[in-house]
């Protein structure tokens, strides 16, 4: 199917619901700033000029930009998600907004505009004083430049504590309670609002659980500010620390080791050794659960992985968001091999790892299934799909009047054997859908024989990994021969593949339903992309 290219997730805060309920609308607008900076500096340092005039690796942009590689790498990473760049097997091309609007020298040219927006940043900071009376008292409780350490640190572990307690409703809710037990090793926790949420959800079932808060002194101090009760630390022991350093005893085992936003705090090396020590902490039969930002997730909100990474840049010694395929391989390598990935409703990522298949056991079955697919997206990717998404089959949307359109609309029609009134019909389609439960929507641009073969390409990987059933659909007219024979014959059925509107599928749809969007290409030269499948389970 073609069609006009779309980012899958646009800027979410743009996206206004009166019946909102959740935080996350908020969380979005109070990061709004980071989208607009991130447009900035690509302005500033001539990203899009540089990648129109050949610079089309990280290590051209760098040095023609006089850039640190590393850091242009990160930000380079943001621009791919935000759609306004893209990765090509021949490197980095501008979208085609880019390409009309921010590279100099073109005749809609805005990049000047753009850089005075930031010049007016500076007067938006202002927006409280020209509102406020002149007389207003100044508020002692909130946060300035000028706070002193003592002051950014309440403020810091109060404001992670305010938001790790929504998100640890969500976590926890997500959690089969039989499938884990303690003791609970939370390191780095802030004020233990995740540990707190895990002893109330095994208490409520008469199995009360121990848990140790693990973090840094000058931390506890704030949290002991925070919790003064007693019943505040029902179950729940403290040690005061640096994880880095601390010694544990030979025999120290957990049943649920938790790292909630802690591994960004690091660099890949550090982050690394500190992830095979919470391994080696981890009972044999127990889960370590990891709760982060992940650059190459996309999940609810596609790019906030890769902007929280740039985040940590700016606001750390030396942190930063591994992907999660990295983190995969430091589990599996630390003796944790199964392991499972769930997106919040929010926008961030847990990751469940143990060295047991028990483990698959504490999510539910829809998303133990899901997330035993998780590396399908990003196995697509690395093929050269733009874009993968997971979609249940009971939300792949089929209609008779796909094939009928084939046939008065196309000039194709009848020319080839993959398509109507060959191929396969729209109830056989229905019939087969009914025998999967899982299928991947992938996304690529012209040319069609690269697409087709990179779909053959992912049939083949599912396939060898023991999805047997892998079978793809393709967009358009299959390319494999120039004409079918006119016999009706088909030269090669193991490479040709049905496309998706020719079975019976109503492509536009079905692609909502994945949360991507498809308009109709309406003039020449506009970006195109194809959208195939590959049914899975």
């Amino acid at each position: 199917m073609k069609s006009v290219y779309a980012t899958t997730g646009g800027i979410p805060f743009l996206k206004s619901d009166p019946a909102r309920w959740g935080f996350q609308y908020l969380e979005d607008i109070a990061t709004g700033y980071w989208y607009s900076q991130v447009l900035f500096s690509a302005v500033e340092l001539n990203v899009f000029g540089r990648i129109e005039t050949g610079c089309t690796t990280p290590a051209d942009l760098a040095a023609a930009a006089g850039c640190k590689l590393l850091e242009l790498t990160r930000l380079l990473t943001v621009l791919v998600r935000m759609d306004l760049i893209h990765i090509t097997p021949g490197g980095l091309v501008n979208s085609q907004l880019a390409r009309r609007f921010l590279v100099p020298g073109q005749p809609d040219y805005m990049g000047d505009f753009v850089l005075y927006r930031r010049y007016m940043q500076a007067g938006w900071s202002g927006l409280t004083l020209a509102v406020a009376q002149p007389e207003r008292p100044a508020d002692p409780g909130v946060l300035t430049a000028d706070s002193d350490y003592a002051a950014r640190n309440f403020h810091y572990v109060r404001a992670m504590d305010r938001l790790a307690r929504l998100k640890a409703r969500d976590i926890v809710a997500g959690l089969n309670p039989d499938a884990w037990r303690g003791p609970i090793l939370d390191v780095g926790g802030g004020a233990g609002a995740l540990c707190r949420e895990l002893v109330r959800s095994q208490s409520a079932l008469g199995r009360p659980v121990t848990a140790t808060l693990f973090d840094l002194p000058e931390v506890i101090a704030v949290v002991r500010r925070l919790y003064p009760q007693e019943d505040d630390w029902q179950g729940i022991g403290v040690i005061e620390g640096d994880f880095r350093h601390h010694d544990f005893t030979e025999d120290a085992s957990f049943g649920l080791v938790v790292l909630s936003n802690f591994l960004h705090a690091y660099a890949g090396e550090t982050a690394r050794q500190l992830l095979v020590k919470a391994a080696a902490l981890t009972a044999p039969d127990g889960v370590l659960l990891i709760h982060d930002y992940f650059p190459d997730r996309t999940g609810r909100r596609p790019h906030k992985g890769s902007l929280y990474d740039l985040n940590m840049m700016l606001n750390t010694f030396d942190g930063g968001c591994q992907p999660a395929g990295t983190v995969r391989e430091w589990l599996s390598a630390a003796g944790l091999p199964h392991i499972f990935v769930q997106d919040l409703e929010s926008d961030s990522t847990i990751m469940l790892a143990g060295r047991s298949k028990r483990v698959q056991a504490i999510l539910p079955a829809a998303k133990r299934n899901h997330s035993m697919l998780d590396v399908w997206p990003a196995a697509a990717r690395q093929l050269g799909f733009s874009q993968a998404e997971l979609i249940r089959t009971d939300q792949i949307r089929t209609a008779a009047w796909t094939r009928e359109k084939c046939r008065f609309g196309c000039a194709g029609y009848g020319h080839n054997r993959m398509c109507p009134p060959d191929g396969i019909d729209h109830a056989a389609m229905v019939k087969m859908l009914a025998e999967y439960r899982w299928a991947l929507l992938v996304i690529a641009t012209p040319p069609g024989k690269q697409f087709h073969d990179q779909l053959l390409a992912l049939e083949k990987k599912a396939f060898l990994a023991g999805l047997h059933k892998a079978l793809a659909f393709g967009a358009g007219p299959c390319p494999v021969c120039s004409r079918c024979p006119v016999d009706g014959s088909c030269r090669h059925p193991d490479l040709a593949r049905p496309s998706m509107e020719g079975s019976g599928i109503d492509v536009y749809e079905t692609a909502r339903q994945a949360g991507i969007h498809l308009e109709p290409v309406i003039e020449p030269g506009r970006y195109v992309k194809y959208v195939g499948m590959v049914l899975l389970i």
